[in-house]
């Protein structure tokens, strides 16, 4: 056993008290939980929707070059497929990040949903252009 005080090895299996410091051995001392408040910037959340922004246009220019290149080869439609995925996922979590932007805003919700499901590359940027405005 150990003790859950000071930390010393205690060879006898029935022991109920520590030879060292003389604690209890059969109480678990309990650890105060300290919780923190997390305070995040608006600015942070800006430059992470920039840098999700940037990464999303990136997505559809490799997307682009991907297809040409699997058009003119009949060939790489692998890499095609895999930057298409990117393209998906990187707009999924760009439409996140400004989804909490607009709620950040207290902007309804259902009008950003209306803006990028009905129109969604123009309602995208329309939207990344609108949220992340000074």
């Amino acid at each position: 056993m150990i003790c859950y005080e000071c930390g010393h090895v205690i060879n006898k299996d029935f022991a109920k008290f520590c030879d060292h410091c003389g604690s209890s051995l059969e109480i678990k001392p309990k650890k105060a939980s300290v919780r923190k408040e997390v305070a995040v910037k608006i600015e942070d959340e800006i430059d992470q929707t920039t840098n999700l922004f940037l990464l999303w246009n990136a997505s559809i220019a490799g997307t682009f070059v991907f297809y040409i290149i699997h058009v003119v080869t009949d060939g790489y439609i692998y890499l095609f497929l895999l930057v298409l995925f990117m393209l998906v996922l990187s707009w999924m979590l760009l439409l996140t990040k400004l989804h909490d932007l607009s709620i950040r805003h207290h902007q309804p919700t259902k009008q950003f949903m209306l803006t990028n499901v009905g129109l969604p590359i123009i309602g995208t940027f329309y939207s990344f252009i609108k949220l992340t405005q000074k």
